[in-house]
């Protein structure tokens, strides 16, 4: 190899990871098959860590995706850690759909939540958010209108004042 040629080192992603950036994209994919004008707003997530199970949820709490995470139900020996080890890489798998643009689809209303449901549906721990942009939110919005138009008026009206 030549010595000037420059290495470049590339991060991959954990499997699980990209596992889990499939899963929540196809359940995701169902619920605008199933409902074309639906918006999704709210997503659960059950998890049966001895099993390595992984279940997504709609709002409605229904069903739409499971799948099994091995690496998560070689890990379930150690208990509660390994629930931290799941939700960790779940965030992962969120925040990597987030840079990918995923949640840019229309069909995502904001605030949008992604909550560590149990099997009640009452929620252990809001594992990912996604609020409105700035540039959406009405007080800011108002204000800098309010402001834009002063500055306007005192230009405009200058010479009487």
């Amino acid at each position: 190899m030549p010595s000037n040629s420059k290495h470049i080192m590339v991060k991959e992603k954990p499997k699980a990871q990209s596992i889990l950036e499939s899963i929540i994209a196809d359940a995701v994919d169902k619920l605008i098959a199933t409902d074309p004008g639906r918006l999704i707003g709210e997503l659960f997530i059950q998890l049966d860590m001895p099993t390595g199970e992984i279940q997504i949820y709609d709002a409605q709490e229904i069903l739409i995706e499971k799948n099994i995470i091995f690496d998560w139900a070689e890990r379930s020996d150690k208990g509660v850690r390994s629930v931290k080890h799941a939700l960790y890489t779940i965030r992962g798998a969120l925040v990597g759909l987030k840079f990918a643009r995923f949640f840019d689809n229309p069909v995502f209303i904001r605030p949008f939540k992604v909550s560590l449901v149990d099997d009640n549906f009452e929620e252990i721990e809001v594992i990912f958010t996604l609020e409105e942009p700035e540039f959406f939110n009405e007080g800011r919005l108002m204000k800098n209108l309010e402001q834009d138009l002063q500055n306007f008026s005192r230009k405009l009206f200058a010479d009487i004042e």
